[in-house]
C-alpha cells in the first residue's frame, strides 16, 4: 500500500472533510439507525464477541461499556450517548479495523511502534502473532530500530525518525506477514475517496464483506 501517496492526498482533503463532518454532526443519529448499523456490520464479520447477542442487546452493551471507560477517564459517572455513525462502530470491534493517527507522538518513551504491531495482531486475531516485540532507540531521534519473532524466525526493521510521524514501513512489514497466512487487509476511505485526513483505516475484509459494506455504506476502498 501506498501509504505516502495517500498521505499527500489526506493532508490536501483536511478542510473539506472536517466541513463534512461538521454537516453530518448536526443530524442526529437515532437509536434505530445504530441498531440498523450493528446489524449490517455483523453481517461483515464484526462483533463476534458478542454473537449470543441480537442487535438491540449489542446496542446495549457497547453502551454500558462507552459509559464505563468514560466514567473512568472523568473519574465520575458520565454517558457520553450512543449517537454513533457507521465509522465510529466499525472502529470499535479492534479484530476487524483499527484507526490510525499517523501523527501518532512517536517518541522514545511511547513505544507506538510496538502498539501499531500489537494492533495488526489483534486485528488478525493473533493469526499474525509476533513474539518479543522489541522497540530500541538510540537517543531521542534515533536511529530507531524494531524486532520481533514470528514462528520463531526474527524481523528487524529500522524506521525514519521524522518527529511524531509514523514511518509507513511498520505497516509494510506488518501487512507483508499477514499476507503470507491469507488474511485480507484493505484501507478504508469512508464516504469519500479522500479518506480521513491524517488517519487511516485498516479493516480485515473479505470481498463479499467488503462489498456489503460498499453497498450500505457506500465506503470506498484501497487494496
Amino acid at each position: 500500500m501506498k501509504y505516502f501517496f495517500l498521505i499527500v492526498i489526506l493532508f490536501n482533503s483536511c478542510n473539506n472533510l472536517e466541513s463534512k463532518k461538521n454537516i453530518n454532526k448536526e443530524q442526529k443519529i437515532t437509536k434505530e439507525k445504530v441498531i440498523k448499523n450493528i446489524s449490517i456490520l455483523r453481517k461483515c464479520g464484526f462483533f463476534k464477541s458478542y454473537e449470543k447477542l441480537n442487535d438491540y442487546e449489542i446496542f446495549e452493551k457497547i453502551h454500558l461499556e462507552r459509559k464505563a471507560k468514560y466514567a473512568k477517564i472523568f473519574e465520575k459517572k458520565y454517558d457520553p450517548g450512543m449517537e454513533l455513525d457507521e465509522f465510529e462502530l466499525a472502529c470499535i470491534d479492534k479484530t476487524k479495523a483499527i484507526f490510525i493517527d499517523l501523527e501518532a507522538d512517536v517518541c522514545r518513551e511511547n513505544k507506538v511502534y510496538t502498539k501499531v504491531i500489537k494492533a495488526f495482531s489483534v486485528l488478525t486475531n493473533n493469526v499474525f502473532n509476533p513474539k518479543r516485540i522489541k522497540e530500541n532507540w538510540i537517543g531521542e531521534t534515533g536511529p530507531i530500530e524494531i524486532e520481533f519473532e514470528l514462528e520463531n524466525i526474527k524481523s528487524k526493521f529500522k524506521p525514519k525518525y521524522n518527529d511524531d510521524w509514523l514511518d509507513e514501513i511498520v505497516f509494510k512489514v506488518c501487512e507483508k506477514k499477514i499476507k503470507e497466512k491469507n488474511i485480507r487487509l484493505v484501507d478504508c476511505l469512508g464516504d469519500s475517496q479522500y479518506g480521513f485526513g491524517q488517519s487511516i483505516l485498516i479493516m480485515r475484509l473479505t470481498r463479499k464483506e467488503q462489498n456489503i459494506l460498499q453497498d450500505n455504506f457506500n465506503w470506498k476502498f484501497v487494496e
